[in-house]
């Protein structure tokens, strides 16, 4: 978890200084994701809202060209859109200096994880008030990074792992949707210590089956 650690400053300058929008100027922001009420809702409030333009609005598997041409900001919603690291890797390769905001309820160590390392400029929760919404994107465009504090928390407690190397291995095997009798022969060991390292796993995690305590170790960011 160190990477998470170094990045982990809620209100830490990004590295890559201000956007062409800031608080004196107009930020353009282009949104991404499923129609419904949350985008309606996100897209009035920009819309509505002095300092800000909304520049275009895409569903989560469409073109972003033309939009995202004019956006300093990409506010995706990350629970609709089917690869949004993939994504952010395409908008960040055409246009570098564009920042990509995250909208999501799924507040877990591995989503913060994989959106620092796909350079997200903020993770946002979805519960969050449109007047604090407003206010984070005007911090990011000014150069911030924000990360959901939730999710900060998330990540702090992922840090303390649980699981030992072998049990990791054990979960890991599973995720892959290997049997037990397979797990065992790849990883050397008999089937009976196989179950119950995957015995050990239910216990620790809270999960009712192999593949709810996968996820929840996958959730805690343990594999």
């Amino acid at each position: 978890m160190d990477d998470v650690r170094s990045e982990m400053k809620i209100e830490s300058c990004s590295g890559r200084g201000r956007l062409t929008g800031s608080a004196e100027s107009t930020v353009r922001v282009a949104v991404v994701g499923e129609r419904g009420l949350l985008r309606t809702v996100v897209a009035g409030v920009l819309a509505t809202t002095p300092g800000f333009e909304l520049v275009g609005q895409s569903g989560p598997d469409q073109d972003l060209t033309e939009a995202d041409g004019r956006a300093d900001l990409v506010l995706m919603d990350l629970d609709t859109v089917e690869d949004p690291w993939a994504l952010t890797g395409r908008l960040h390769a055409r246009r570098p200096e564009c920042a990509v905001v995250v909208l999501t309820a799924r507040r877990t160590a591995q989503v913060l994880r994989r959106a620092l390392r796909a350079g997200v400029r903020g993770l946002i929760g979805k519960d969050v008030a449109p007047a604090e919404l407003i206010d984070q994107l005007r911090a990011i465009a000014g150069g911030q990074r924000r990360i959901d504090p939730q999710t900060a928390l998330a990540a702090l407690d992922a840090a303390v792992n649980p699981l030992s190397e072998r049990e990791r291995e054990v979960a890991a095997a599973a995720a892959r949707g290997w049997s037990a009798r397979e797990i065992a022969a790849r990883l050397h060991l008999a089937p009976g210590t196989v179950r119950n390292h995957i015995s050990t796993l239910l216990r620790k995690t809270g999960g009712r089956n192999r593949s709810e305590a996968v996820q929840h170790a996958r959730d805690a960011g343990w594999i």
